[in-house]
């Protein structure tokens, strides 16, 4: 896992875990986030030393070979062409560093891009030292350690630390026992110091550095002494003795700039942060150990002006602030703020110059190189520093972190100004670093509603600048800080548990959080060249997240504002009106995924409708879709709905392939044909139930409901009209199936109806008859029309449908007009018992079978008189089963005779027809009729 990511989310569970808060868990985050980064940064420098070491190596080997060519200049010509190209120098030692470093870089084939200094490349490196892994942080330890111990001059080394640590010692000894006079003390030890001083410049050139410890210890002997003459003993002024450590800083500084050496500056440096400490009795003033520790540190910044020694800015930095946490710690009270608040300032401000003048007094070819840990660390330290001091206040600690904020921005801009180029990694950093603590000022100030929405804006601006930069960094920021903000919102009441509510207060926030997304939708959107493949589809994501939060503030704001009623229109409205925004703002913004989110308004819509029909079908509600302006709302959705479809109507004008998209519009222009009829099924159930018609009425309205439509577009399916013509397999074979489904249970309901009407009943000449009439011939229309494909069917099938259903309405007529007529019940119990209903069934049967028998003779088709024929058979069957049973009966005499009379008719009209007639002719004259 990436350091920071780790390092961040360690932070963030301690941080939350430690302070049971949001905004403790979010600092721990940042400072582990920071500490991540400063980690990073660290082995860039690392690896940038080992390129350096190699560097080093290179020349040497490269003049060793120079050597040899002098003396076999022949022999060695070609090999010195294909490995390093002869330089004319004789030893490294001739070259400035500088010039060294960038003679070699330009001869060197080896060539690295910005992007090998990050943070997976930088281990490349260790191939030049070995092949194993980076050490550990424990054995670098060791190796510190070791190389303390063994390598130069170790016994004068630790020889300097036992004579430091003795002369602290013996001076609190003394001034225990009361041996000497103090100032008797006090001068001997200075006299050694003096003399430590001397010895060690005048054997500064001795090997393994010998005069350098000597002179080091001496500096921080004379620390020791002007500390305890000023601070503890009162023998001379405060601002006397601080004036002479002033000048042992300057003194120390100026040896170790002029002797070049890093350990003087070191030994000066660490033995004056512990001057004070081992000469405590801790009843001193913050204040004086302040400004001892501000005049040794602005010694570090003069010999920071110099050079550039990494070590000793952070040995600074560690004995400055980890002292002064610990008296923080321990002994700080709020009555010490004015004293102890200038300090912090003062060190922050040394440290983050020091940070600065690291990164300029790089050699040219490393010019910008960033010290990590102390540019990340500085501002960790110091505005925790800063929190406690300020933690009885309400808003300081955001007017802190916004002024610090201000002040990493600016210095930015400054550097930015002056060297865009070579310090780019350092103006990087700064700008983090200020966008991190503008961050963090937000919830230290406002409440979770704007902080939220300050997070989700600043979300969108990293995106934008990583995108216009192309950097990944920024935008991965931005992404974070989106979740954030998202997060942050529900903590306005600690996560309570009616999110609805939470969300119904902030109304403001959802807005902002809807745009903000939108926002960084639109910026892939427009970047999409700079952003990786897997970025361009969270322009889908930020998308639908901004459209949620914006239906969701609208849905909340409604639901507040008007009454119950009104709900279900206005929300119909509202969606409808937001949709045709987004194809608005899709065309003004030229952003063809915009527009194709208008999709998801019909699932919308009918999910709306749908869980409101489902409550008014439990009994729960008497709403119904047209009321309170539903119909209004209802038509506003249609025209959208219709307009974005319009719009969409270029998929398939413009001949394009069979796309999901174009597949999705032609389902669209279904279901949302369907939707609008489902809508009018609803709202006519509603009456019905309300005004509680005669059913016959209500078996007509239901009729003209079902066929109405079906007729209708039959009719303009002939016309030109768009949608029709353009999507016309869509409304001529998928829009009709829920029509004529319908249409089917109709008939089914109508069949089981006597018809009683109030009124004297006419066969066939009645409302109920005509109606059942009328399916059966719109039946055939259908056919004749190739509704649904039908006219490609078998013209056995599209002869044979209407055919069957009219000889079933022909039974249900005569079934219907043996109940006016004859008295008997319209039940199927009591139709089947009745011999009259069974001569007439017979004689309707026979007459049926005559019809058909005679038409097969002038048409001469065999199969059609063959189907008279089972047709007259089964008029027997039922004969001689159920009707023989009553012969007494006069109905069933009478329906033996006519039946057999018909028969013989049919015999004489109808004989079978021939085998031989020519089919051709026969199916042309079944055509015909």
């Amino acid at each position: 896992m990436n350091k920071k990511v780790a390092l961040a989310l360690a932070g963030l569970v301690l941080g939350a875990v430690c302070s049971q808060d949001f905004f403790g868990g979010l600092i721990g985050g940042i400072v582990g986030f920071l500490l991540g980064q400063a980690w990073i940064f660290s082995i860039q420098v690392k690896g940038l030393e080992r390129e350096v070491t190699r560097l080093h190596s290179l020349i040497t080997q490269t003049t060793s070979e120079t050597v040899t060519q002098d003396s076999t200049a022949s022999d060695n010509k070609s090999v010195a062409d294909d490995t390093v190209p002869v330089m004319t120098f004789t030893s490294s030692s001739d070259l400035e560093p500088d010039t060294f470093a960038s003679s070699v870089a330009d001869k060197t084939p080896k060539t690295y891009k910005e992007s090998d200094w990050n943070e997976t490349s930088a281990s490349t490196f260790d191939v030049y030292d070995s092949n194993s892994k980076a050490p550990s942080l424990f054995t670098k330890a060791s190796e510190k350690v070791r190389d303390f111990f063994f390598q130069g001059n170790p016994v004068v080394r630790v020889g300097m630390l036992v004579l430091f640590f003795g002369l602290s010692f013996l001076a609190k000894y003394a001034s225990g026992a009361g041996l000497f006079p103090i100032e008797l003390r006090l001068t001997v030890i200075a006299l050694v110091a003096i003399g430590l001083l001397g010895l060690g410049w005048k054997t500064r050139t001795r090997h393994n550095g010998y005069g350098l410890i000597l002179q080091g210890g001496g500096i921080a002997a004379l620390y020791l002494t002007l500390f305890a003459a000023g601070k503890l003993y009162t023998l001379m002024p405060t601002s006397l003795a601080f004036g002479l450590m002033f000048v042992i800083v300057l003194l120390g500084a100026a040896l170790a700039v002029l002797q070049n050496a890093q350990i003087l500056a070191l030994m000066a440096t660490a033995g004056g942060f512990l001057a004070p400490i081992l000469t405590s009795d801790g009843t001193g003033s913050h204040v004086g150990l302040f400004s001892f520790y501000l005049i040794l540190n602005m010694g570090v910044l003069t010999i920071a002006w110099f050079k550039s020694w990494r070590l000793l800015n952070w040995v600074g930095f560690i004995f400055t602030f980890v002292i002064t946490s610990t008296w923080s710690v321990l002994s700080y009270e709020p009555d010490l703020y004015v004293t102890t608040q200038p300090f912090l300032l003062a060190f922050f401000a040394l440290y983050l110059t020091i940070s600065v003048l690291f990164s300029m007094k790089q050699p040219p070819n490393l010019k910008g190189l960033v010290d990590g840990s102390l540019v990340f660390g500085l501002p960790i330290v110091a505005f925790g520093l800063q929190t406690m001091l300020l933690e009885q206040t309400e808003y300081g600690l955001a007017i802190s972190a916004l002024l610090l904020s201000a002040v990493y921005i600016a210095l930015a801009s400054m550097l930015w100004k002056r060297y865009p180029e070579t310090h780019r990694l350092l103006i990087e950093s700064f700008i983090a670093i200020g966008a991190v603590f503008v961050t963090l000022a937000v919830p230290l100030a406002l409440d979770a509603s704007w902080t939220s929405a300050t997070w989700c804006i600043e979300a969108a601006g990293l995106v934008w600048i990583g995108a216009r930069q192309k950097r990944l960094l920024p935008r991965v920021a931005g992404y974070a800080m989106y979740l954030l903000g998202m997060i942050s919102l529900q903590f306005d009441a600690n996560f309570h548990a009616d999110l609805l509510a939470i969300f119904a207060d902030n109304g403001i926030g959802l807005l902002i959080l809807a745009v903000s997304a939108l926002a960084i939708a639109l910026v892939l959107q427009r970047q999409g060249q700079s952003v990786s493949l897997q970025e361009r589809y969270l322009e889908w994501v930020g998308i639908v997240i901004g459209l949620t939060w914006w239906m969701m503030f609208g849905l909340l704001e409604l639901l507040r504002r008007l009454p119950e009623h009104w709900v279900f229109a206005a929300t119909i409205a509202f969606l409808s009106l937001s949709m045709l925004g987004v194809m608005l703002l899709s065309g003004r913004l030229r952003w063809p995924h915009l527009l194709r989110a208008t999709y998801s308004l019909l699932p919308l819509v009918t999910l709306w409708i749908s869980g409101f029909a489902l409550v008014w079908w439990a009994g729960l509600s008497s709403m119904h879709p047209l009321a309170s302006l539903g119909w209004l709302a209802l038509c506003v959705f249609a025209v959208v709905q219709y307009r974005f479809l319009w719009l969409q109507r270029e998929c398939r004008e413009e001949g394009v392939k069979a796309t999901i998209e174009s597949k999705l519009t032609q389902h669209w222009h279904v279901l949302t044909a369907w939707l609008l009829l489902g809508t009018a099924y609803w709202e006519l159930q509603w009456w019905q139930q309300e005004m509680s018609w005669h059913p016959i009425l209500t078996l007509g309205l239901w009729f003209i409901a079902f066929t109405g439509p079906l007729v209708a577009l039959m009719t303009v399916l002939k016309r030109t009209y768009w949608p029709f013509q353009t999507y016309l397999v869509e409304y001529k074979d998928r829009v009709p199936i829920p029509l004529i489904v319908l249409t089917g249970f109709w008939f089914v309901a109508a069949s089981l109806d006597a018809g009683e009407s109030g009124f004297f009943y006419l066969p066939l000449l009645n409302p109920l008859d005509l109606m059942q009439l009328a399916v059966v011939v719109l039946l055939g229309y259908l056919f004749k029309h190739n509704i649904l494909g039908l006219a490609y069917v078998d013209r056995v099938y599209r002869i044979g449908a209407p055919a069957i259903l009219g000889f079933i309405w022909l039974n249900i007529l005569v079934l219907r007009t043996m109940h006016h007529y004859d008295s008997t019940p319209y039940s199927a119990n009591d139709l089947w018992q009745s011999s009259t209903v069974h001569m007439a069934l017979s004689i309707l049967w026979s007459l049926c079978a005559l019809v058909i028998m005679n038409a097969s003779r002038r048409l001469q088709n065999r199969k059609l008189w063959i189907l008279g024929a089972s047709l007259l058979g089964l008029v027997l069957l039922k004969l001689f089963t159920k009707d023989l049973t009553g012969t007494g009966n006069l109905a069933r005499i009478i329906s033996f005779m006519v039946v057999g009379g018909l028969m013989l008719l049919i015999g004489y009209l109808s004989p079978i027809p021939s085998r031989n007639a020519s089919d051709t002719t026969a199916e042309t004259k079944e055509e015909q009729a």
